[in-house]
């Protein structure tokens, strides 16, 4: 594959990320600017909640674009999800708060979050599957994880983004206004993505479907009616990543900040490093899962979080700088582990010609379900129950991607595409 067609599709992916990372950090100053006031708590929930809403029409995207996928191609679906990102993530830059238009003000921006899940819906599956398919069989998990680098380095920038709003502007200034810039500049970058969406070719599993007469007319049906198995599957894999990630790597600087004492620049500094060090240790760690097996090294991994996540939350509540930077590395390589090699996974795990539609939905609803309701979780349970309480559910989710583990195809191998809508052609091949 070449190079460039890895950076322009999986960059394309940061600005998703990008916004996810300032909702996440802001959403304090966002709660308070686009709904009625009450106290910051309800602001914040309130805003999470908006957060959570936006992944709930991840599946419902993923029906869409995942048809688009399936029967147009995937280069021309990645083209009009990145647009949509663009646009309504620039429009979030500028809309008016509740104290200009009133009521209008959340409603135009839970709308915005909605399209803004919808076109997700089809962004992050296909960038999966784009990498995958592009990719050669004995590499395909180090080049699928450049779609968890464009992720990671989202929530990197917008880490740095607010360290330097935090330098460059007062408190009382980034809470009026300058909350809205990399809103607006993100248009930017996203027009330059854009432009080389259009440039990306077809993969070669897409055109050898078309050759061989194996597209499916209807995809999501023909997914849900013969390979019910297979996105169970995917399901039981989003639980694990899907809540590690967002605990860790999206929520813990607002919860190092308002539950452990730390001050904001400490707690995004941390975050920085982290996201800095796994832009390499991702890679490095789909490399491993090309060399050992993907399935080998997700098994070990989710034994590794189950047994480290209690001793990880210990650190943090020391409030030692020292310690809390080991249970994050700690963090780190776990969940770059499950990284590296969960994407590839997902994809080899479901046929070929209903793969867009499968992955898009599936995939969708388990990051919808436990990865979007994760930030509003973390914040009822340390509120309502304690602050190691959130331990449980990761422990719990982990569980259940141990499970699934189990059952998936060994040694990188691909399902084949279905054939005639019979489940007798879902045979194993190394595609």
């Amino acid at each position: 594959m070449i190079k460039k067609e890895i950076v322009i599709t999986s960059l394309g992916n940061t600005i998703e990320w990008f916004d996810f990372g300032l909702f996440i950090f802001m959403a304090p100053i966002i709660g308070a600017k686009f709904f009625p006031h009450t106290s910051a708590v309800n602001a914040t929930i309130q805003a999470l909640m908006v957060f959570a809403g936006g992944f709930l029409c991840r599946p419902l995207g993923g029906i869409f674009f995942g048809y688009f996928g399936d029967t147009r191609g995937r280069a021309k679906t990645l083209r009009i999800s990145i647009l949509i990102i663009t646009i309504s993530t620039f429009l979030v830059g500028v809309l008016p708060s509740y104290d200009e238009i009133g009521f209008a003000a959340p409603i135009l921006f839970i709308f915005l979050r909605l399209i803004q899940g919808i076109s997700i819906g089809g962004e992050y599956s296909g960038i999966m599957i784009y990498l995958a398919e592009s990719a050669p069989t004995k590499k395909r998990g180090f080049i699928t994880s450049f779609a968890a680098i464009g992720a990671n380095l989202g929530f990197l920038l917008a880490a740095l983004t607010l360290m330097v709003l935090n330098l460059i502007f007062v408190k009382e200034e980034i809470i009026s206004w300058a909350w809205r810039l990399p809103f607006i500049l993100i248009g930017l970058p996203g027009s330059l993505f854009i432009y080389y969406r259009f440039k990306l070719a077809e993969t070669r599993v897409y055109s050898n479907l078309q050759k061989k007469h194996l597209i499916e007319p209807m995809p999501f049906i023909a997914a849900i009616k013969f390979a019910p198995l297979q996105l169970l599957k995917i399901l039981g894999l989003t639980c694990m990543g899907s809540t590690f990630y967002y605990v860790f790597f999206g929520f813990m600087p607002t919860y190092l900040e308002h539950y452990i004492g730390f001050a904001p620049q400490s707690a995004l500094t941390i975050e920085s490093i982290m996201l800095i060090a796994m832009l390499i240790t991702v890679p490095l760690a789909g490399m491993c899962g090309d060399y050992f097996t993907r399935k080998k090294m997700l098994i070990i991994t989710s034994i590794a979080i189950i047994l480290l996540v209690f001793p990880c939350f210990y650190l943090i509540q020391s409030k030692s700088i020292l310690l809390v930077v080991l249970a994050l590395g700690i963090a780190t390589i776990l969940s770059s582990l499950e990284q590296g090699n969960t994407l590839a996974l997902v994809v080899e795990n479901c046929p070929l010609n209903v793969r867009y539609s499968g992955i898009a939905f599936t995939y969708n609803l388990g990051n919808a379900l436990f990865g979007g309701s994760m930030p509003l979780i973390v914040s009822l349970m340390t509120e309502k129950i304690g602050i190691i309480s959130p331990c449980y559910y990761l422990i719990f989710m982990a569980s259940i991607t141990l499970i699934t583990s189990f059952t998936l195809l060994s040694n990188n191998q691909s399902l084949r595409a279905l054939r005639h809508l019979t489940p007798l052609s879902m045979q194993k091949n190394s595609q």
